[in-house]
């Protein structure tokens, strides 16, 4: 009984202990005069004005309407008198990689048609009028044929009985994946896409963002693509069911060829420590027009790049350390630019990613949602982050030219799908957090457009994005001390939250020793116990107090104290209830950054082959299968065996199919990407 209340006594005595030591923290960790100056500055109606340039060009990667797009924005960046601004260029031609990535192909675009000869004629699609409507890297050329209907058109079922050789395939699923099985393995024309009853049914006349993605040696065989409302293809669809012969016409004029990757970086640099870098970045990517993604995220870079210009003129910001901000080809640029400065995880202290960060919430439906780093890599980021945003939210701020809506958003758990996936890789082990809006009907169609863009959430998003980099980028023994104790305090709270108390009862009930080590050892075995053992082991290990924050952490704090001791022991004694063995194989990762496009690309499908179809199956049956397959390689760091592998991911995501862990690993050997070292390897 004595050691149970000695545990929750070390456990509260671990949160007073820092408030005893150093001054509570204040509210907010910005002080209200610099928050201040970032709120007077920023401007949303600016922000907006620099999306709206941003929209007018086709921006698809490594294509010449991205390298305007560029263009535009350095041009926009001297305008404002800011020329530290450095431009890195790197080969995309289909079949250069980078780690796990195929870079994509360019594709020069000019003009596109589609026609619709029988039973009736109608242009169904002209790219200069609407540029969605040409599914991205389609081939040029002229293309007649007699269309077939596939239903989703991406599986060898769908072809049964069906000859669509020389002719157009009209289906729902992804362009990609359509034209590889029509057109590349039968001989189809081309493809007509369409979007699936079920998607977005109240919006009859939207079209959605498709591409071909092509890799180099299917240039030659490729055919084109175009995208189609879902009004469009259900008449389609609706003549060929009667009967009735659908023909269709469809000329582009376009070129596949090589192209480069472009990643823009614009500095501030840091006096003091300027080799530490905070990174804010935005993928500056996409069709014409696409504006909350995400020319929103772009162009409020923009904005954040005056506003510190300003701030820095004005003498009211002396950056410590060095800010940069990132325009890049989504995923692609970033994984290169990483690739050739694998050294980063050294010197940068924390990314922040704009992601479709401008939305009219009632127009789009939507709200922010700021995504926590990942369980595997924790960090006093998500700290700092949420801290600003409830400033944020406190200070009710709006622009004048944009709504008056409340500031709708959410701190959440780990979600993947944009450039900080490559950051809070283990390999790189940056931690990064995203903002974005979800949901938004709007999100990869045509109706994503500027009149759907707020600058009043441009300027809250950027605010927030600003004051926590100028905080990071001036920081100080003080400030570390403040994050500490309330990064430290959250992570107290969150062990309770995760049902710690369910032990107290031992403490206030007769119970004899026997029957407390019977509810003790049930309580660890049970997936609350395991999941808050992982979450506390994952919670001191990776926030550190004395490793995350030591760039500026007072050396007084680095030195071991009891408080942590107790808490330590009490883990480890959790442990023993429950031993994890630590001996036996040992996963390492051969290569950085996580999986390309998270085990979907088409090279690792190839290499795969029929073991594939496996992971299509758990995808199926396990949630979040994707993180679970991102969070299973950062946990696989070389030195964790696979039992402890399989703990954490157990624990992370709660009970996982005995065995699955195991084969995902087993799978990636197989494709060269992963090895087991025997046990106590070096």
């Amino acid at each position: 009984m004595r050691r149970v209340v000695l545990v929750f006594a070390g456990l509260l005595f671990c949160a007073l202990w820092l408030s005893a030591q150093t001054e509570a923290p204040p509210r907010y960790l910005v002080d209200e005069e610099l928050f201040q100056a970032v709120a007077n500055e920023f401007s949303g109606a600016r922000a907006k004005e620099n999306v709206k340039g941003i929209t007018q060009f086709h921006r698809i990667q490594a294509s010449p309407g991205f390298t305007r797009a560029r263009e535009w924005v350095v041009g926009r960046l001297n305008e404002l008198g800011i020329t530290d601004v450095e431009v890195e260029i790197f080969r995309s031609d289909g079949e250069t990689r980078y780690q796990t990535y195929t870079s994509p192909l360019a594709w020069t675009v000019r003009e596109g048609e589609l026609w619709i000869e029988e039973p009736f004629q109608e242009r169904f699609c002209r790219y200069t009028e609407a540029p969605m409507c040409l599914t991205t890297l389609s081939n040029g050329g002229e293309w007649s044929g007699e269309v077939v209907a596939v239903g989703r058109g991406t599986e060898d079922a769908d072809y049964e009985g069906k000859d669509v050789q020389g002719k157009v395939v009209l289906a729902t699923g992804y362009a990609a994946q359509v034209h590889r099985q029509a057109v590349i393995k039968r001989g189809a024309l081309g493809v007509l896409i369409y979007p699936a009853a079920s998607d977005r049914p109240e919006h009859p006349h939207m079209v959605r963002y498709n591409g071909l993605w092509l890799k180099a040696e299917e240039a030659e065989q490729a055919g084109f693509g175009f995208q189609l409302s879902r009004r469009q293809g259900e008449r389609l669809v609706v003549a060929l069911a009667s009967g009735q012969r659908v023909r269709a016409r469809a000329k582009v004029d376009a070129e596949l060829h090589p192209g480069q990757l472009e990643v823009t970086s614009a500095f501030f640099r840091g006096e003091d420590l300027p080799e530490q870098e905070i990174i804010l970045i935005s993928h500056l990517d996409h069709p014409k027009w696409s504006a909350n993604d995400n020319a929103s995220g772009s162009g409020a870079l923009i904005e954040i790049a005056r506003t510190l210009q300003a701030l820095i003129e004005e003498k009211k910001v002396r950056l410590r350390r060095t800010i940069r901000l990132m325009w890049v080809p989504e995923h692609m640029g970033t994984i290169a630019w990483v690739d050739k400065h694998p050294d980063i995880g050294e010197r940068a202290i924390a990314v922040l990613n704009l992601d479709m960060v401008g939305e009219d919430l009632y127009a789009t439906n939507s709200r922010l949602r700021i995504t926590r780093t990942p369980e595997s890599l924790p960090s006093f980021l998500n700290d700092l982050v949420e801290n600003v945003a409830e400033q944020v939210a406190a200070a009710n701020l709006s622009d004048p030219a944009g709504s008056q809506n409340l500031f709708h958003y959410t701190m959440t758990s780990y979600e993947p799908g944009s450039d900080h996936d490559i950051f809070n890789d283990g390999t790189i082990g940056v931690p990064a957090v995203m903002f974005y809006h979800w949901p938004d009907w709007t999100h990869h169609t045509s109706e994503d457009t500027p009149d759907k863009v707020d600058p009043t959430t441009l300027k809250r998003v950027g605010v927030v994005a600003t004051a926590a980099a100028v905080w990071l980028a001036t920081a100080g023994e003080e400030e570390g001390e403040q994050l500490a104790t309330l990064g430290f305090s959250n992570a107290v709270g969150k062990l309770y939250r995760s049902n710690l108390l369910l032990l107290m009862p031992t403490i206030v009930m007769e119970m004899t020793e026997e029957e407390v080590g019977h509810l003790r050892d049930s309580f660890w075995r049970s997936p609350t116990g395991r999941r808050a053992r992982h979450l506390a082991w994952m919670g001191l290990e990776g926030f550190a107090i004395v490793e995350r924050i030591a760039p500026w952490l007072a050396e007084s704090m680095k030195e071991p104290i009891d408080p942590f001791d107790r808490v330590t022991g009490f883990l480890e004694y959790a442990s023993t209830v429950v031993p994890v063995e630590r001996r036996g194989p040992v996963a390492r990762r051969l290569f950085l950054g996580p999986l390309a496009d998270s085990y979907a690309s088409p090279w690792f499908r190839e290499q795969l082959g029929a073991d594939y179809a496996w992971w299509e199956e758990q995808a199926e049956k396990i949630p979040h299968w994707g993180v679970l397959v991102y969070e299973t390689l950062n946990f696989a760091d070389g030195e964790r065996s696979l039992a402890e592998i399989e703990e954490a991911v157990a624990a992370e995501f709660g009970e996982v199919p005995e065995g699955v862990v195991e084969r995902l690993l087993r799978d990636l050997e197989k494709v060269g990407v992963v090895e087991f070292l025997p046990p106590n390897a070096e």
